[in-house]
């Protein structure tokens, strides 16, 4: 299991560990419309670009690329860093996977952890969609419970009862899997108390998030350790109990399949 302190980036890794680099800088203004055609190039250009994206600007592209292979985040596989998560045995319990897009980390899960009751939720129908046309191809269809819920949303009435009041506290862990990093520093104050509720005392995030140490540009915010931990503290009923250096599996075209990220693991006090 995880050594229960922060440990710096460099002292042990899942994946390659980063080298030093300049500071990443967002890419000028980048429209969709702008673009001759769509590749997954210019997806990855125009989710890092430092053009405010609103949530349904959000919701839309995904909805646009999903399942087309432009989506530079879709690799049809779990991500290394699950993989190797699953190895440690860190999923047992209730496990909520925020934000879990066409369901392949949620699938794996639930294939790889019998004690583990997988709960999958997104924002976009259509990942939901295709998160269930999987489970039905690998026969393992009702083995996820695949949600479509907002959890940014405050208003438990607006919730499905799966993630309601009377589940609250409920949930052993959580797999923030490229989630978090996708969030402005407003929709993170919503996002932030949903998983607080969520989780039991004592439960468990793995948040795994692209690093300032990959400078290329593209691609999702930054999430220095400082940063993570200016939202993940005592304050706000968090201890963030290690930080490793991992890596996120890409599409093969953007930045030759892989980017430099961190994986938090933060504990519910």
């Amino acid at each position: 299991m995880f050594m229960r302190k922060v440990k710096a980036a460099h002292e042990c890794s899942i994946g390659e560990a980063p080298s030093c680099h300049d500071e990443y800088e967002p890419g000028a203004n980048v429209e969709l419309d702008e673009m001759p055609e769509l590749t997954v190039e210019a997806i990855h250009r125009y989710m890092g670009s430092s053009r405010d994206l609103a949530p349904d600007d959000k919701g839309k592209i995904r909805t646009h690329v999903t399942g087309t292979g432009l989506a530079p985040w879709e690799i049809h596989r779990p991500q290394k860093v699950v993989r190797d998560l699953v190895l440690r045995r860190c999923f047992e319990g209730r496990v909520l996977d925020a934000g879990c897009g066409i369901g392949d980390n949620a699938l794996y899960l639930a294939k790889a952890c019998p004690a583990a009751e997988v709960t999958a939720v997104d924002l976009v129908a259509r990942c939901l969609e295709f998160a269930a046309a999987k489970a039905d191809l690998r026969g393992m269809k009702g083995k996820v419970h695949l949600l479509l819920a907002d959890l940014l949303e405050q208003d438990l009435g607006k919730l499905p009862g799966q993630l309601g009041a009377e589940v609250s506290g409920s949930f052993s862990v959580v797999l923030d899997s490229s989630t978090f990093h996708c969030l402005s520093d407003a929709e993170r104050e919503r996002y932030v108390p949903t998983l607080h509720r969520l989780l039991r005392p004592g439960g468990r995030i793995y948040m795994n998030c692209m690093s300032e140490e990959e400078t290329r540009p593209g691609g999702p915010r930054r999430i220095p350790v400082a940063d993570l931990q200016s939202v993940f503290n005592a304050a706000s009923g968090w201890e963030v109990e290690s930080v490793e250096a991992t890596i996120i599996e890409v599409h093969p075209a953007s930045w030759g399949g892989e980017a430099k990220a961190r994986l938090f693991t933060i504990r519910k006090l």
